[in-house]
Order: structure tokens, then C-alpha cells, then sequence
């Protein structure tokens, strides 16, 4: 029992200290989107990574209807091919789970803002090219693409640790209708990070539980 208690503390021990490498790549053609997310560990000896390709549906009457393919490939093989389909109706209600999540776990801003604090991102690309056939209205589009960019950006640098600058493009395109862009982040994180804010969430939702059964009111 005693050499199980010790294997168990040391299994922990190493993940506490295990940095977790995760790669986002997302590239926008056309109409065709591609998200890549890498999670790997170890110099890569471990690795996940999931590839979704996402095509926006026609309209229905619960709203546009997104098709999502999720391929999950694991040491140059896929593993999983599952297909998704995601409207209005169920991003609501994910809006409903989340809103209830707030309220359930006591404070779970400060514990997030904490954990991303931890995060830090050594990589961050964001290339665009853009084109609406008017130089007038491309121009105008120029200025306000960078401007959310910048913003975005800006947003981003608070939340996580940035330990590069960011590399920001928008070419124009003054003759033809063209949309094109290409996102690549890297990030880095202490597994032990991750468990520590789990913990912590853990812990504020047993408060918010207690103090949502105090305050309830009482049957007659």
C-alpha cells in the first residue's frame, strides 16, 4: 500500500512538471476554413493533434448550420473521423451552460486570469490578404481589419505572457475579390499549472454550491 501511495505522489510529481507545447494553426480560403490544434509534451514525444475543416452551411430555420469535420490523428495516423453539426439553437444552450457555470463556480475570473497568466505564448503570426474589387472599399476594409487586429492583439498580450512580438500582416488586394489569412500561435504551459487551477475551480464551485443551498429558500 505504502510503494502505491509513493508511485501515485510520484506520477503526480512528473506531471506537475511536465511542459505542455500547444500549436494553433488556422488558415481561411475563400470560403473554406481549417483550424489545426497540436498538444504535445516531452520534445514531442508525446502528441495529440486534432485537424477540423469547417464549412458553413446553407441556412434552416434554426439559423446557419455549421458542418464539422474532426479528424484526430496521433503519431502520423488518424485515429477518429466524426462529423458535427452546430447551429443557433445548441450555441445557445451552450451560452445557458456557461452562464450557469458562472454562477455555480464563486469567482471564476480571477482563477482564470491567473491560470492564463501562466501561459506564455512564444510565437504569434496573423497574415492577411484582402481584396473587394475597389481600391475605395478595399482601403476602407484595410483600416479596419488592422484595427481589430491591433485590438485582438492588444487583448491577447494582457491575458497570457507574450515572449516574442507578434508579427502582423494585411496585404491589399486593389483589383479582385480575395480573402486569405493564415493565424499561428504557439503556447506554453506547466501541466501543473492546469491542475493547480482545476483544483481551485474545484473548490469555488463546492463554495458556490454550499452558498446556493443556504441561500435557496426553505419549503413551508
Amino acid at each position: 500500500m505504502g510503494w502505491l501511495v509513493v508511485g501515485i505522489l510520484a506520477l503526480v510529481a512528473l506531471a506537475a512538471v511536465t511542459p505542455v507545447r500547444i500549436a494553433i494553426e488556422y488558415g481561411r480560403v475563400g470560403e473554406n476554413d481549417h483550424l489545426v490544434v497540436e498538444f504535445s509534451a516531452w520534445f514531442r514525444l508525446f502528441r495529440r493533434k486534432y485537424e477540423l475543416p469547417v464549412l458553413l452551411q446553407k441556412p434552416t430555420r434554426q439559423g446557419p448550420e455549421l458542418k464539422v469535420k474532426v479528424e484526430k490523428v496521433h503519431k502520423r495516423s488518424e485515429m477518429d473521423d466524426s462529423i458535427q453539426d452546430v447551429n443557433f439553437k445548441q450555441v445557445k444552450q451552450w451560452m445557458k451552460k456557461y452562464q450557469d457555470l458562472l454562477k455555480r463556480v464563486h469567482d471564476l475570473l480571477p482563477v482564470a486570469r491567473a491560470f492564463f497568466r501562466k501561459i506564455r505564448c512564444s510565437r504569434l503570426e496573423w497574415h492577411t490578404v484582402l481584396g473587394t474589387g475597389g481600391a475605395a472599399e478595399t482601403g476602407t476594409l484595410l483600416g479596419l481589419v488592422w484595427g481589430v487586429k491591433s485590438m485582438l492583439v492588444s487583448v491577447f498580450s494582457g491575458a497570457v505572457s507574450l515572449r516574442s512580438m507578434p508579427r502582423l500582416s494585411v496585404q491589399p488586394v486593389w483589383n479582385q475579390e480575395v480573402i486569405r489569412t493564415q493565424f499561428r500561435c504557439i503556447l506554453h504551459v506547466w501541466l501543473g499549472h492546469a491542475m493547480l487551477a482545476g483544483v481551485r475551480l474545484l473548490l469555488r464551485w463546492q463554495i458556490g454550491r454550499r452558498r446556493e443551498w443556504k441561500t435557496a429558500p426553505s419549503e413551508a
